[in-house]
């Protein structure tokens, strides 16, 4: 019985490690694609922000989606409530519907 619950509170810790780390914050990704679309590179601060904007995809069985991946990185992007609508709106439309 120790075994299973010592074995099922260390999964739960693992499990909330990984995506913690894994999660990037909305205003972070707003600000290094604003600076991304405007030709200027956030370094290697911005690699997992970058990631993390085009990891949202939107496939269904015939392949990629690329109105349904903009609306989903617009979506998440509105998240930072400080970011101005037309950055995120400039964002959008450079890189709103490419694959990453």
């Amino acid at each position: 019985m120790k075994k299973a619950i010592s074995s099922v509170l260390l999964f739960c810790v693992i499990a909330s490690c990984t995506t913690s780390a894994m999660a990037a914050d909305a205003c972070e990704v707003v600000l290094c694609m604003y600076g991304k679309t405007t030709g200027n590179s956030g370094g290697s601060e911005c690699h997992s922000a970058e990631r993390a904007f085009f990891n949202i995809m939107k496939k269904n069985k015939h392949g990629f989606l690329p109105d349904h991946t903009a609306d989903a990185r617009k979506s998440f992007l509105l998240k930072c409530d400080s970011a101005d609508p037309a950055t995120i709106d400039q964002i959008i439309s450079k890189y709103g519907r490419v694959r990453g």
